[in-house]
């Protein structure tokens, strides 16, 4: 009779044993198997801080801030000199660097009025996207496509007028400089929010190649606009 005691006891204890251990296994797969599906990294890389909405936001607002003071700086230079042609503006440096004669130039008035009335009306447009979204605005895709495109061309132009200033007006305008610098930027990580965002649909490895390539793309424009200027005016200036 001990010995059936003792056997059965031995028995239970081993039987016990083996449920614990499977009930610890397949509850050690289920949470692995849980915890994998919960973790957002496992499956899907980070997104750049860019892409994101307070990011996207930080971008137009702070952008669209900077280029427009750049802007009302200039409109009241140019009203100015519409009162006073022989004002001298507050960025009239020297020969080279001179707003005022940048202003009377052809360039600066390509369509026939004064560029900085496009720029109070787009930075505008600019800082209150960023202020909606912050708001907790959100916008179709077209919405971000006419956005991007507008950047681009602001863009375009800002590099246009890069060139007519240091290789046909042979003048610089430290405002005008600004407003280039906060635009190139703004226009790039816009672009490359959409791709990201799989606005533009392009294949994983572009999208990759794209969003990695933003912030280079940005300081090589900087590094050109840079070295032209040096090049052209660095003897006058130093």
């Amino acid at each position: 009779m001990c010995v059936s005691v003792e056997v059965f006891s031995i028995v239970a204890y081993f039987c016990l044993k083996t449920v614990i251990c499977c009930w610890r296994s397949a509850d050690g797969l289920i949470l692995s198997r849980v915890n994998t599906a919960a973790d957002p990294n496992t499956d899907i890389p980070q997104r750049p801080w860019y892409t994101t909405s307070f990011g996207t936001a930080m971008i137009l607002v702070i952008s669209g801030a900077i280029g427009l003071i750049a802007t009302l700086m200039l409109t009241y230079e140019r009203i100015q000199l519409w009162l006073d042609p022989d004002y001298v503006t507050s960025c009239d440096v020297n020969v080279w660097v001179s707003c005022g004669t940048v202003m009377e130039s052809w360039q600066a008035s390509l369509f026939g009025f004064p560029n900085q009335f496009i720029g109070i009306i787009g930075f505008s447009v600019v800082i209150t996207i960023g202020m909606a979204i912050l708001g907790g605005a959100r916008f179709s895709a077209w919405w971000w496509h006419a956005t991007s495109i507008g950047l681009l061309l602001a863009m375009i132009f800002c590099l246009w007028l890069w060139t007519q200033a240091v290789y046909v007006i042979n003048t610089l305008c430290l405002y005008c400089m600004v407003v280039w610098a906060v635009t190139i930027p703004a226009a790039i990580l816009i672009l490359i929010r959409n791709v990201a965002l799989d606005l533009i649909k392009v294949t994983p490895r572009t999208k990759m190649i794209v969003t990695t390539a933003a912030w280079p793309t940005i300081i090589v424009l900087y590094l050109v606009i840079a070295a032209s200027i040096l090049l052209r005016f660095g003897e006058a200036m130093f």
